[in-house]
């Protein structure tokens, strides 16, 4: 809570005690059966509001002091006589108020000369309230505090999971897209070149805007798009992969990278070479509602022994960063498998 804002509800709480106060002399029949603006002025509103600053000197001193530094870092029975101690300091405050300050204003409060014992008594009764209000409103701020500090934990440890999550997501695919150029280089292959060239661009990519939280759509899927075209080159050209876009794409932004992982697996476990079944890959986008739908065959041929972990950290990304805001659906047929996913893009 700013700090400001919780100096001002100190200020508004006490005025609002002075209010009380004020509203309760004015029933009790202080001012007579007529309200009288002198009286009330020069008399009921300066003792009242001395009144109430005896009870916020003695809240705060209470609040500030004996619970932070004697209750929390000592012991309840040190603070009860540490209580009974301020107390005692705080009879004579009210012995001089009652017995010479008031009369001097012209109210009395008790008909009989006030002594020390029944000023203690006095002090005790006018702060009994306060001595409550400061452990509950120290032991409120100390669970604020508690949570606060929880919650700048929590960010930095989702910070950090979502960082290391990343970490591996972009070295997996990478680590298949360098087999692919190496294979060119190897074979001589015109086509080395701009595979190295798509490469770059897909690294610049990772690299300045991958640490954004958020960046735009269509920078996503220009990423996606120069990702298939590098398939298809490392492929010489015998990559079959349908990839449509359908909807506008405005100001829509999206985590960066997630949706890499079910294109990069779909060519890993897919058959790509198949003119008839080619990879299906489909992102439909109305509004903020983005929906990705991809299809492909299973080659059976293939095993994969790292055990699929893109796809279990891109599930834990989408738990992450879109809680309630995404629906995944995986089904592995047979020989299909295909991934249906829906993002809402409000940030």
């Amino acid at each position: 809570m700013n700090k400001r804002l919780l100096f001002y509800l100190h200020i508004g709480y006490w005025l609002l005690v002075l209010t009380q106060v004020l509203l309760v002399a004015f029933g009790t029949g202080v001012l007579g059966t007529q309200f009288d603006w002198p009286i009330f002025l020069s008399i009921v509103l300066p003792v009242k509001a001395l009144q109430v600053t005896c009870s916020a000197l003695f809240f705060y001193v209470n609040y500030l002091l004996l619970v932070p530094y004697v209750l929390k870092r000592g012991s309840i029975f040190k603070y009860i006589l540490s209580l009974l101690g301020c107390i005692l300091v705080f009879s004579p405050l009210y012995y001089l108020m009652e017995q010479i300050v008031y009369p001097l204003i012209g109210w009395k409060s008790y008909s009989l000369d006030l002594d020390f014992f029944f000023a203690f008594i006095v002090a005790l009764g006018a702060n009994f309230l306060n001595i409550f209000l400061g452990l509950l409103l120290s032991y409120l701020m100390d669970w604020r505090t508690i949570r606060a500090e929880k919650e700048v934990v929590e960010k930095e440890q989702l910070k950090t999971e979502l960082a290391f999550l990343k970490s591996q997501v972009n070295p997996h695919y990478l680590f298949n897209t360098i087999n692919d150029i190496y294979s060119l280089t190897q074979q001589q292959s015109e086509e080395a070149p701009e595979a190295l060239l798509k490469l770059s661009e897909l690294l610049r990519y990772m690299l300045r805007e991958s640490d954004d939280p958020y960046v735009p759509l269509t920078n996503e899927i220009d990423y996606l798009n120069n990702v298939i075209a590098l398939q298809k080159i490392g492929q010489k050209g015998f990559s079959h992969i349908n990839f449509k876009v359908i909807g506008t794409v405005a100001q829509q932004k999206i985590a960066p990278l997630i949706l890499i992982n079910f294109i990069e697996n779909a060519f890993k476990h897919g058959i790509f070479k198949n003119s008839e079944e080619p990879i299906q890959i489909l992102i439909a986008i109305d509004g903020q509602s983005f929906h990705l739908h991809l299809r492909n065959k299973i080659n059976t041929a293939k095993k994969d022994k790292t055990g699929g972990i893109g796809l279990v950290n891109v599930q834990r990304r989408l738990a992450l960063i879109y809680p309630n805001r995404h629906e995944l659906l995986i089904d592995q047929q047979t020989d299909t498998f295909i991934v249906d996913l829906k993002i809402d893009l409000y940030d």
